[in-house]
């Protein structure tokens, strides 16, 4: 097995010169920083199983740099150092993200037993992830509601797709429900006893989504301490569904195009290939026609994917729907609470009215947010106007600056105070990816409220 990785970051140069060799000893490979210059940077272009920090570090606190660190890699487990005096604060540390802490002088064994453990910890976790994308279709809905001509036609496509064993490209922007309609293209498929297996592209670091997709061996790489079955084999006889296609790095396409050419994977560090009877159903808000032209989609690839294509339709341009499916959600937020909740007329109008940017997803979440603000039983156009339509009317006449980098900051910032904090939700009220949210967050350091 090869050697855990552990990135350790101690201004004293004595304990940093001496903790490194003792680690090292163990069997650990260690890079040391004197402070917290260069370690976001190390963390995002290198691949690391466990970061030892200074609580004290004397360019940025130790917190905040573990706080960088995770917007970078946010499954990365961080142990704290500190003095006695500053226990408290360590215990804090834990409160923000924290894996552990130790106190100065570090018991070598202690040191030893408490990386490793991290780094247990963080196999545990994504085990556990892996697990929750196996969850079949049965725990979610497939109906596509819509009464809109173009609703209607997706319907009965996705009765014919389901019917074939093609490979889908789903396209639509973000919020419209592309997961809902591969879901539904399966439910209606020969595999739909089989696994309906998810995948997010955008919210698996690049270091390890072959990996992720096509599994390892034990020791294919620092912190592989066994055997690990990839997605895409853990979807045999069912289907593979590719959210988010467009962020998938270019130098892993290639293998997925053999993957899904030949119906065979080679785990990484393994020399044998192993045979995986899948469907792909992939989807994307990008224009993978553009990224032809511009290189960071392969061609081949995309021809693969788009055996059959199902596109979505913005909300916007089905406002007729509105109705129906504010209803449905309404229905849902409130679970049968007396007495029963209802829309205005009026209010209704209002939302037909509205854009809807963020599509079913911003519409599901105002409908939530009505039955939490709204005094009800009936949501009254008022009630429309101040908790949905308000949010998004701009608060004076002209932008706060012009400067395109300060205006993202400010967006990013505005989102996570809108949403708590939830990065996956920010993502979606942005349209982005996941990925890069958090690359937006480390580099604006913007921090959950």
């Amino acid at each position: 097995m090869k050697a855990l990785r552990v990135l350790f970051a101690d201004d004293d140069d004595t304990l940093r010169r001496v903790l490194g060799r003792e680690m090292e000893a163990f069997g650990f490979e260690v890079r040391p920083f004197p402070d917290a210059a260069g370690v976001v940077e190390c963390v995002r272009s290198s691949p690391f199983d466990v970061a030892l920090l200074d609580l004290r570090l004397p360019s940025m606190d130790g917190v905040e740099l573990m706080e960088q660190i995770h917007a970078a890699v946010p499954d990365l487990p961080v142990v704290m150092l500190t003095g006695h005096g500053a226990v408290p604060d360590a215990v804090a540390a834990m409160r923000s993200g924290a894996y552990d802490f130790l106190t100065k002088p570090v018991p070598l064994d202690l040191l030893r037993a408490t990386i490793e453990r991290a780094h247990r910890f963080r196999e545990t976790v994504r085990e556990n992830q892996n697990l929750r994308r196996l969850v079949q279709q049965d725990s979610v809905g497939t109906e596509i509601l819509g009464e809109n001509p173009a609703m209607r036609e997706l319907r009965a496509l996705t009765e014919r797709v389901g019917r074939s064993d093609a490979n889908v490209l789903v396209l639509g922007e973000s919020g419209t429900g592309k997961e809902l309609v591969a879901r539904s293209v399966h439910a209606r498929s020969e595999r739909a006893e089989r696994p309906f297996v998810v995948v997010n592209c955008g919210a698996i670091p690049e270091t390890l989504i072959a990996s992720e997709l096509f599994g390892h061996e034990k020791g294919a790489f620092t912190g592989a301490a066994a055997r690990r079955t990839g997605l895409l084999e853990a979807a045999h006889g069912g289907t593979v569904f590719l959210d988010e296609i467009g962020e998938l790095p270019v130098a892993v396409q290639p293998t997925l195009l053999r993957a899904l050419q030949f119906g065979e994977v080679q785990p990484v560090g393994s020399e044998r290939v192993r045979a995986v009877d899948i469907r792909v159903i992939a989807a994307t808000h990008r224009d993978l026609l553009a990224g032809l032209e511009a290189g960071w989609f392969r061609e081949d690839l995309y021809y693969r994917l788009s055996t059959l294509v199902l596109e979505i339709p913005p909300l916007r341009e089905r406002r007729s729907d509105v109705p129906l499916l504010a209803a449905a959600f309404l229905a849902c937020a409130t679970g049968g609470r007396e007495p029963a909740w209802r829309f205005a007329g009026e209010a209704l109008d209002a939302l037909q009215r509205h854009d809807w940017p963020g599509n079913v997803r911003e519409l599901e979440n105002a409908v939530v947010r009505l039955v939490t603000l709204a005094a009800g039983p009936e949501i009254t156009p008022a009630d429309v106007d101040r908790f949905v339509i308000s949010r998004r009317r701009p608060s004076r006449g002209e932008l706060p600056t012009l400067d395109l980098q300060e205006l993202e900051r400010q967006a990013l910032i505005e989102a996570m105070r809108l949403h708590g904090g939830d990065k996956r939700a920010v993502a979606a009220e942005l349209g982005v990816a996941l990925k890069t949210v958090y690359n937006k967050l480390s580099r604006y350091g913007v921090s959950a409220p």
